[in-house]
């Protein structure tokens, strides 16, 4: 066995033997080498002991790998072959962890928060529109351990140049998805805790007039089912989005709208009376699925309120001026106390979570003084909508059916 100092200049010149193969021994690297055969191929081998057994492994051919890779190469495997590791068992490591440093970026992180923490939550939506646009592009390929609290500011601060207010809600997915991270034990700790939110923010108190009600209405009439009907129903009811999205035909009975506390915000399940107009839109609604308002084949809550409010404003002959999908729920409750609603009896209605009376009593009952309120604001509506005075008169209960 021939033994040198191996050199891309020998590799270049060395000749082929005139029959079988021949192996030149470096004196740099013991135990490696180049195997030149008869037809001319030049290959890098490597001959140790992996615990006690002579093995032989050839890490590539020359030229296409160079002599410096090669010698790197076999350098690494007579390291690991006096651990007893093999070539093949230092690939299976290698791979084991590039797959655990992909799962670990955070856009592999942030994808199973959503599937995890955010797959029923009625924000899922627009969560993933700002992961997607603000967080996926600065740190989608990055391990999330190494994130940093300056990271973060960096991209807040970006964020409220543009939309101070918009900043606030992506810190607080940011906090999120970073806690629900240290919760699985992804990360050790979160660059989020106790970051400033960017922007001052003062409570919303925007409710729709009169005139904005009636630019609404018919526009809600024209999109159509499902939106067009869920839409009218946040505002005829007051209630939230998410309980709209997932509420069942199976929830009503008797002209009311039982929420189960594992949908309601509060936690807290409430009875909605459901006056003449809410009973209208769901006689309205095809009953095919188990949801009344159904997204697909009605196998899944509705999704997408945001992009049924942009086209309810792509259709509005005027623009309305900074209004949301919430300010509907204001609306109703704003309108009830200018009709002397008792706040107490608004709050009920609203399942506010609240200390004293609100907490203790039967959330589910056929409280009267909630069943007149709904339906007095049902025909100040009808008013509003129509522009003409209504004659109807509300009764303080309503006969139970049959």
């Amino acid at each position: 066995m021939p033994r040198r100092k191996l050199n891309d200049a020998f590799l270049r010149t060395v000749k082929p033997p005139a029959k079988g193969q021949e192996e030149h021994w470096d004196t740099l690297t013991p135990g490696f080498g180049v195997r030149v055969s008869y037809g001319g191929r030049k290959a890098f081998v490597v001959l140790t002991r992996i615990n006690g057994k002579l093995c032989r492994f050839t890490v590539g051919t020359y030229p296409k790998m160079g002599l410096g890779e090669a010698r790197d190469e076999a350098q690494q495997i007579i390291k690991d072959a006096a651990k007893g590791i093999s070539p093949k068992e230092r690939e299976a490591e290698e791979r084991r962890k590039a797959k655990t440093a992909q799962r670990n970026t955070f856009g592999a992180v942030a994808e199973e928060f959503m599937a995890d923490h955010a797959r029923n939550l009625r924000t899922r939506g627009e969560m993933q529109r700002m992961i997607n646009v603000d967080l996926l592009p600065e740190w989608g390929d990055k391990p999330i351990s190494s994130i940093t609290r300056a990271d973060v500011k960096a991209v807040l601060r970006e964020k409220a140049r543009k939309a101070p207010i918009a900043a606030n809600r992506l810190l607080s997915l940011i906090s999120k998805i970073f806690g629900w991270a240290l919760d699985e034990e992804i990360i050790q700790a979160s660059p989020a805790v106790r970051l400033r939110r960017p922007a001052e923010e003062q409570e919303r108190e925007r409710s729709l007039t009169d005139e904005e009600i009636r630019q609404l209405w018919p526009v809600f009439t024209s999109l159509g089912y499902p939106f067009g009907h869920g839409l009218k129903f946040l505002l005829v009811t007051g209630q939230r989005r998410g309980e709209v999205s997932g509420m069942k035909w199976t929830e009503i009975d008797n002209d009311g709208w039982n929420i189960p506390g594992s949908r309601a915000k509060s936690k807290q399940g409430h009875r909605v009376p459901l006056s003449t107009l809410a009973l209208e839109i769901l006689e309205e609604s095809p009953h095919i699925g188990d949801y009344v308002f159904m997204s697909g084949r009605g196998l899944n809550p509705l999704e997408g309120w945001e992009g049924a409010k942009r086209r309810v404003d792509s259709f509005l002959k005027k623009p309305i001026e900074d209004w949301r999908i919430h300010d509907l729920r204001r609306t109703m409750a704003t309108q009830m106390r200018s009709l002397g609603i008792d706040r107490l009896v608004v709050s009920k209605l609203l399942n506010h979570a609240e200390s004293g009376v609100t907490k203790t009593y039967d959330r589910y009952a056929a409280d009267p003084e909630k069943v007149a309120a709904m339906e007095r604001w049902s025909d100040r509506l009808k008013e509003i909508i129509s522009g003409e005075k209504s004659e109807s008169v509300v009764l303080l209960h309503r006969k139970e059916k049959a």
